[in-house]
Formats: structure tokens, sequence, C-alpha cells
């Protein structure tokens, strides 16, 4: 649901189609999306089977902007809302807040042209 609407959307889409694809089936997508649970996993349930870098890969990102944290952000939300009681689905939207912040942070945005640098 949440990567389907990501796909779609107009500021953060282009991202995603060129990182993965346009058949939210493929391999390439299927292996993010498990990688994500696994990551979420960890973040809630003291998972074991996430054991990357959640920020490093983001280096890579080519035109990864600034601008296109708080439209993750908001499907982030939207979402949760929709799958969620609303007691976890605060929870999930409060790490999603934390974690945009963090990766801006992480990743150091360029202040004159807002796209990632390395630190």
């Amino acid at each position: 649901m949440f990567y389907e609407r990501a796909l779609h959307d107009k500021t953060i889409g282009t991202i995603f189609l060129v990182e993965f694809g346009d058949d939210i089936t493929n391999e390439e997508w299927t292996e993010h999306i498990e990688l994500l649970v696994n990551f979420w996993d960890l973040v809630f349930l003291d998972g074991t089977a996430y054991n990357g870098d959640p920020y490093g890969p983001h280096f890579t990102i080519v035109n990864l902007k600034k601008d296109h944290f708080q439209p993750w952000v908001d499907l982030f939300i939207a979402t949760a809302d929709e799958i969620y009681v609303p007691d976890v689905a605060a929870l999930f939207k409060e790490k999603g807040e934390f974690y945009s912040k963090q990766f801006i942070h992480r990743l150091s945005l360029d202040t004159k042209n807002e796209t990632l640098t390395s630190l």
C-alpha cells in the first residue's frame, strides 16, 4: 500500500521508479520490502533479521533531496493511520518522523542545492 502510493507520488515517485522500477512485484522491490519489514521488526520487536545500515545505501540515490522526505513522511503517516489501530499507528508515525529527520541529518544535505553529500 505505502510503496504503491510512493511509486505514483509526484514528488518521490521518480526516486522509487529509478531505484526499483515500476513493477512492485519484481525482485528489487521484493528485496527492498523484505529489508524494510526486517528493519521495522528490529525497531519495534527487537528482531534479528535486519543487520544493515539504514542510512548508507541512500548515499547512492540519484537526485535525492531534502524536499523528498516530507512527502515520504506524509505517505507513511497516512498509511499507518489506515493500517493500524490508533496506539500502534502513533508509534509508527513517531518513528517515521524521527527517521526522516535522522536521514536528513546523517546524509548531510548541501544547503545550496539541497542534494545529498557525503559526510
